[in-house]
């Protein structure tokens, strides 16, 4: 792969106006297409085969005129009197009612009015209607009041009240910004009256709308570390382009994929999120190697050969390390969780084309600059041109002076043990509020505390009960009843004595079925209420609300769906009736329980293929071993510190603690694996190398033996990139705290984290700490293992060897390579 890479860094470099005006092609291209093709982004984000699908199914089936629970475009606005007052007071209420007429004559498609209103003149007539269609229908008075102040729209204090509506689209997504807009004004008539409006629900969550602040603050952080790193305005631009040519083609051809399949509005972007910090980093790492080379021996006067021989070196790396990124966010495919799937699959390929661009357009815009690729330096930044060995020196006293890294490398070299206890039990005391994780999906409950969706559930929640916000639709489906079963049998009875002339037993059996279920859950102490509130036109289904006590986010509400179903499994064996629940809360709850249940598999699916490949790749036993639980430990610490910050509240810093959006860990897994191996790889092929090219002996002169001289060499060559690297990516994954929706926030936050904490604590701490402690165990592996597993050349040895000669080795390096692997 390196001398085919070879070539085509030289041929970039070459024919650079071919390549430039092939990219310029695909931007143009991809970019129109997109433009043309198109569908939009949906805001759902269900999971196909759960209970709470099926029961929605079941809802449509045998409802038709109803919506999936899952495409509501439902709209609550609540009303609130000032403390102490009332909303039936005359100016409130007239007040209200300059509302709701101009939300009648100013916001486009308003459907589903029956409780559309002024709630203070609607309720007594919804609830006089309730019930006396209860009581028609046979039940006690006390029941169908009971029902009727269930469904109220007036708190019992009369301040709070709330009317709903839904708007005439096909999604939530669909809204448009006029509705939006003209909901908003109909609010402000109310606040100028002295009133506190508020409004929620899935039709009026906020679009998802990416500050451009966020990218900016990225790039312009990038571009600083850049400046540092190589001294120069040029050198520091050309990964910013690089990377902004990989994600407007990676953004646009994910737009583009939405012509052919639902993405949620998440996708984009995660893909943008991960491309940037990626786009910047693997160019980076390519750039830094064609420095070197062009100030090597046989580079100097051949930019064309440094090219290539950057792109076949630090390019192979950038590849398999690229891959192992796109393997990780494919992997996720494998918990079949569909909108889970596409965000894995638009990000990777979002991570593919900016190794495409690093591997290509980087060469043409180096051949275009030419010399000047490095121009414009800035005095006293960047590593010393002479020599131009911040990758290696010639002399260990040089390098010390020089590097940094070098530095730090020897000092773990004198403490490993301190150095590997602290990072563990450090990142071990941090991973420990994982033990806490709460996951959930977007919904008003997990808005930030000062909009107005928070506050309108928080309304809700003070007026009627938290169980407001979280309400179960339980759909009874009795067309195969059995009109014998002995749990019905009292109930079949009384119908039965009540009307034995049109006595049916079938009709009689389902009738006392959903009766049976509503008597029989509302004796449950979690439950506020049950009531039958719709019965299909065969009278063979019903709907059931549940009201339950907690809140939407609150893990009882969680524990009683869960003994709801096993109830249900129960009474349908005794009944032969099919029971589903159904509903926003319960649809969230179950893709949050699946999501929870696939991260194991998944976390040991990705440790399991990085040990495999690493093993690949340094043959040896020890160091995938390390590098794995190294990756647990700052992966884990990653979700600590995210719960400490965002669930938690620690220190008062987030405005809204709440539960971690639920494919936030399981993404984390994934993005956070291939980063790792990212670091893993260029720092720990370069003591590989060392240890090589030497064949497993120390140098003359050297103080250290020979692993310990291989640990720091490559740490010295690799660190100082690998720095800024990570720098960057911590850089671009932070400006996305900046972004007002809160799920956006902690992924930003979240792999920030990720970042810090394994590029720093565990690539460049815990890894060579454990090296040196380990000494020459770390390079061992057993001869037959060595023997079936494929051998790659990540690091362009071959060749290194074919321009540079072979490499220095002592006389007996072959004999000792075989003593470290037998």
């Amino acid at each position: 792969m390196a001398k085919l890479l070879y070539k085509l860094g030289r041929w970039s470099f070459r024919r650079k106006w071919v390549v430039l005006v092939a990219w310029v092609i695909i931007i143009a291209g991809v970019g129109g297409s997109a433009g043309a093709l198109q569908r939009g982004f949906n805001d759902i984000f269900n999971i196909p085969g759960t209970a709470s699908e099926a029961a929605a199914d079941s809802l449509v089936r045998n409802f038709p005129d109803q919506r999936n629970p899952l495409t509501s475009t439902g709209v609550t606005m609540v009303f609130a009197a000032p403390e102490g007052q009332r909303l039936d007071e005359p100016r409130y209420t007239e007040a209200i009612d300059r509302v709701i007429a101009d939300i009648d004559e100013h916001v486009p498609g308003v459907i589903d009015r029956d409780r559309f209103g002024n709630p203070v003149r609607l309720n007594p007539k919804l609830q006089k209607a309730v019930i006396d269609q209860s009581v028609s229908a046979g039940l006690p008075e006390e029941t169908a009041e009971a029902d009727a102040e269930n469904l109220a729209l007036v708190s019992p204090d009369g301040r709070i009240g709330y009317t709903s509506f839904s708007l005439d689209v096909p999604l939530p997504a669909d809204v448009t910004d006029e509705q939006r807009a003209a909901i908003r004004a109909a609010m402000d008539v109310g606040r100028e009256a002295g009133l506190q409006v508020e409004t929620g629900g899935p039709a009026f969550g906020d679009p998802l709308v990416i500050k451009s602040t966020s990218e900016i603050i990225g790039l312009g952080v990038a571009f600083l570390v850049l400046l540092f790193t190589f001294g120069s305005f040029i050198a520091a631009g050309l990964p910013l382009i690089t990377a902004v040519v990989g994600i407007s083609v990676g953004s646009s051809a994910i737009l583009i994929a939405t012509h052919f399949a639902p993405l949620n509005n998440v996708t984009p972007v995660l893909a943008v999120m991960l491309g940037l910090a990626v786009g910047v980093d693997y160019t980076l790492f390519i750039l830094s190697r064609y420095r070197a080379e062009r100030n090597h021996g046989h580079g100097r006067n051949s930019p064309e050969h440094a090219a290539g021989m950057a792109v076949g070196t630090a390019g192979s790396a950038v590849v398999f390390a690229g891959l192992t990124v796109i393997i990780a966010l494919v992997a996720l495919t494998m918990v079949r969780i569909p909108f889970l799937s596409w965000m894995g699959v638009s990000a990777a390929f979002t991570v593919a084309v900016a190794v495409a661009v690093a591997l290509t357009l980087l060469p043409a815009l180096l051949g275009l600059f030419g010399r000047f690729a490095f121009a414009g330096r800035v005095p006293g930044l960047g590593a010393r041109r002479r020599p131009e060995r911040d990758e290696g020196d010639s002399t260990e006293e040089g390098a010390r002076k020089r590097s940094k890294g070098r530095s730090w490398v020897t000092f773990v070299h004198r403490a490993p043990a301190l150095v590997l206890t602290v990072v563990v039990l450090g990142l071990s005391a941090l991973s420990y509020p994982v033990l806490n994780l709460q996951m959930a999906l977007p919904s008003d409950s997990t808005f930030s505390k000062s909009s107005t969706q928070r506050k309108s559930a928080d309304l809700l929640a003070e007026g009627f009960g938290a169980g407001i916000n979280s309400p179960f639709l339980m759909i009874i489906d009795a067309h195969d009843v059995d009109p014998d079963a002995r749990i019905l049998r009292p109930l079949v009875d009384a119908q039965r004595a009540g009307d034995p002339e049109g006595f049916n037993p079938v009709d009689a059996a389902a009738m006392a079925s959903y009766a049976y279920v509503a008597q029989r859950y509302n004796t449950n102490p979690d439950i506020k209420h049950v009531q039958i509130i719709g019965l299909s036109e065969d009278m063979r289904a019903a709907q059931l609300l549940i009201t339950p006590r907690s809140g939407p986010a609150d893990p009882v509400t969680s524990q009683l769906l869960g003994s709801l179903r096993a109830s249900d499994r129960e009474i349908e064996d005794a009944t032969g009736i099919d029971i589903g629940v159904t509903g926003l809360t319960p649809i969230q709850r179950d893709v949050t329980k699946k999501l929870a249940e696939a991260m194991p598999v998944y976390l040991a699916v990705v440790v399991g293929l990085a040990i495999v490949l690493l093993l690949v790749v340094f043959r040896s036993i020890m160091v995938p071993v390390i590098a794995g639980l190294g990756f647990l430990l700052s992966v884990g610490a990653a979700f600590g510190v995210t719960v400490l910050f965002w669930q938690e509240g620690l220190w008062g810093i987030v405005d809204t603690p709440a539960p971690i959006i639920s494919f936030m860990p399981i993404f984390l897994i994934g993005v956070t694996f291939g980063l790792a191996m990212d670091y893993q790889m260029f720092l720990v092929t370069r003591m590989r190398e060392h240890w090589i090219a030497t064949g497993g002996k120390r140098t003359g002169g050297s103080r250290y033996n020979a692993v310990e001289e291989s640990v720091i060499e490559g740490f010295s060559m690799g660190a100082r990139v690998v720095t800024s690297a990570a720098l960057i990516m911590i850089a671009v994954f932070a400006a996305f705290i900046d972004q007002p929706l809160p799920f956006i926030k902690i992924f930003g936050f979240a792999l920030g984290a990720g970042v810090l904490f394994d590029a720093f604590f565990i690539r460049m701490s815990l890894v060579p700490a454990a090296m040196f402690l380990l000494g020459r165990a770390t390079w061992w592996m057993p001869k037959w293992l060595d023997r079936i597993l494929p051998t790659l050349d990540i690091e362009g040895a071959v060749l290194e060897e074919q321009f540079d000669g072979p490499r220095p080795a002592p006389v007996e390096s072959a004999k000792v390579a075989a003593d470290t692997r037998g």
